[in-house]
């Protein structure tokens, strides 16, 4: 993505707007490097908070997890939800050559928020605008292309609902 659009899109377009910019994305940068390769999954949290993405209490992040690089800050994860090691959450997409196609596919960049308690196993692809429901499990593998609701499990590609659990759940609830 150019840097011109990032810019736009934050309102940093001035001289000094794009020194901070480019300071903040070179720190995101090194984080995401050194989280790949950190062995204690308390400091890779704290590090993608560090980055930008907004993240509840006592959420666990797999190894090699990839947020979205550019929009960070665009993405939200709910309290003790749980995401696999090698997955993808993106909040933006665009094409970063120059071709005709992004008449067809222009740049967008929508929030994707995962709700409370939700686990992605490993694997899972996310793309830009989802919103996944509280206490939903999103299948190894899955491509999630539309919001998931609350209590459900979702496989395949793209992702499809394949059980209710909120039957089975509802045995857990506190009374």
């Amino acid at each position: 993505m150019p840097a011109k659009e990032v810019l736009q899109f934050y309102g940093l377009d001035s001289f000094f707007g794009k020194i901070w910019y480019a300071i903040k994305f070179l720190w995101r940068f090194f984080l995401d490097k050194l989280i790949f390769i950190t062995p204690i999954k308390s400091w890779r949290t704290v590090m993608q908070r560090w980055r930008g993405v907004k993240i509840g209490k006592g959420v666990y992040i797999g190894h090699e997890v990839i947020f979205d690089r550019v929009f960070t800050d665009q993405i939200s994860i709910g309290d003790y939800s749980s995401i696999g090691d090698r997955a993808i959450i993106t909040a933006h997409a665009n094409i970063p050559s120059d071709t005709i196609l992004k008449n067809l596919y222009p740049r967008t960049i929508k929030r994707t928020t995962i709700g409370k308690g939700v686990w992605i196993m490993p694997n899972v692809t996310i793309i830009p605008g989802v919103t996944i429901g509280d206490e939903a499990v999103v299948a190894t593998g899955s491509v999630v292309t539309k919001d998931v609701p609350p209590r459900v499990l979702v496989a395949g590609v793209p992702a499809r609902i394949v059980k209710d659990l909120a039957p089975q759940l509802a045995q857990y609830e506190e009374k």
